[in-house]
């Protein structure tokens, strides 16, 4: 298969998950930059059918925000859609196209939700601006020509998308501009402060990490310490309760609850929820991205082989708990790592390095629809497409069955 899906969220000024943009390529091995101009009918059918059988996954019942290619637009990916469930982003350059420009017409008058790219309001393009229902830009942009076009759109009731929220200056700026929808790796940024280190859960978590990878965990005593966290108990006991509601059984002690979720999944689940805690007003996505980033690491590192194929449950602990810093900066990101009880291979492979790094990268491109970092990462990771494809499939529907974090 020759077609290659990602997904990134667009938030609300509450942070909260309002659609999801589909990034997309048709590369392969033997068209590494996905040239559309070479892509077979074959190859555009695949990718139609592609999307159709994994549509809940990716897009969990959220509408999906595509920018549209000429190719896609000349072989009808809307019908894919509901209207409702689809907004179409048009570069302003396909506009120019006679035949592109009457196509995107059709599209409007069919009642599609069509967005514009690169677009500040001014009075030469007053005709675009009243085309459009939703207008992207950056938000590095003329402050007052944002301000302007934001004005403009909610007088015509249009929302206004902003590009590059990257940290949460930039997100405060947006909010404050009243900015109605906003992309950005803000959203995707780790959660963990490493300036609250010195409060009393980080150090509950550190010692219940340190205690689950211990030789040997002993389950009474890892019991003892969360039980002397309040919300850790409550949280533990209502996950568990909810797993196995079917069951008709009430589990009602941590030990209980330790017992029956097992040292592996209380790994995740201790990460994952102490993670939560640590910065509560992070959007639930970021948590999302952990259970997502895990299991795809996972999976990348099963289909590669070798040494790394046999060290999963490493690469797995990896992709969760990567998000234990607010950088990128590499020298930030060893800091925040050091106290953490995890082996020196994790450490290196979230950096980049060691063993686990090109999984790492590979797993980070996929996500970010870097597509050409993915053809290079792929062939060092010795994984084919048409099985990364997949497995990335299969880690959104675990995401899909175990991330339920709220918006």
């Amino acid at each position: 298969m020759s077609f290659l899906i990602s997904k990134q969220a667009v938030f609300n000024q509450s942070a909260g998950t309002e659609m999801y943009e589909m990034l997309y390529s048709f590369a392969s091995r033997k068209n590494p930059t996905g040239d559309e101009s070479l892509v077979s009918p074959e190859e555009i059918e695949e990718a139609k059918e592609y999307i159709k059988l994994n549509m809940l996954p990716i897009f969990d019942n959220r509408p999906a925000y595509i920018r549209f290619s000429q190719l896609m637009l000349e072989n009808n990916f809307h019908e894919l859609f509901l209207k409702e469930k689809l907004v179409i982003e048009i570069p302003t350059m396909l506009l120019a196209d006679a035949g592109s420009l009457q196509r995107v017409m059709r599209l409007k008058r069919l009642g599609y939700t069509i967005a514009l790219s690169g677009f500040l309001y001014s009075e030469e393009n007053e005709e675009l601006f009243n085309f459009a229902d939703i207008l992207r830009f950056d938000i590095f942009s003329d402050a007052d020509e944002i301000v302007y076009t934001v004005k403009k759109c909610h007088e015509r009731g249009k929302r206004a998308l902003a590009e590059g929220i990257d940290d949460q200056e930039s997100f405060e700026f947006a909010r404050e501009l009243d900015i109605d929808l906003m992309r950005g790796c803000f959203f995707s940024r780790p959660v963990l402060e490493t300036k609250r280190s010195g409060g009393p859960m980080i150090k509950t978590f550190l010692e219940i990490i340190a205690l689950l990878y211990s030789p040997e965990p002993n389950i009474e005593y890892i019991s003892a310490v969360i039980s002397t966290d309040p919300v850790l108990t409550i949280k533990l006991l209502k996950v568990i309760n909810q797993l196995c509601a079917d069951k008709g059984n009430t589990v009602s002690t941590v030990r209980q609850a330790l017992v029956m979720l097992g040292i592996d999944r209380l790994k995740e689940w201790i990460y994952l929820v102490g993670l939560q805690r640590l910065n509560r007003n992070s959007p639930a996505e970021i948590l999302r991205l952990a259970l997502f980033r895990a299991r795809f690491c996972e999976r990348i590192s099963r289909n590669s082989g070798g040494g790394v194929g046999s060290r999963s449950n490493e690469v797995y602990l990896m992709g969760l708990i990567s998000i234990v810093t607010g950088s990128h900066d590499e020298e930030a990101l060893k800091k925040a790592l050091a106290d953490l009880p995890v082996s020196a291979e994790i450490k290196e492979g979230i950096t980049g390095g060691g063993v686990f790094g090109d999984i790492f990268h590979l797993s980070q491109s996929y996500e970010e629809g870097d597509w050409d970092k993915v053809v290079v990462y792929s062939a060092a990771c010795n994984i084919d497409f048409d099985i990364l494809a997949n497995e990335y499939i299969e880690a959104q529907k675990f995401v899909k069955k175990y991330g339920n974090f709220g918006s």
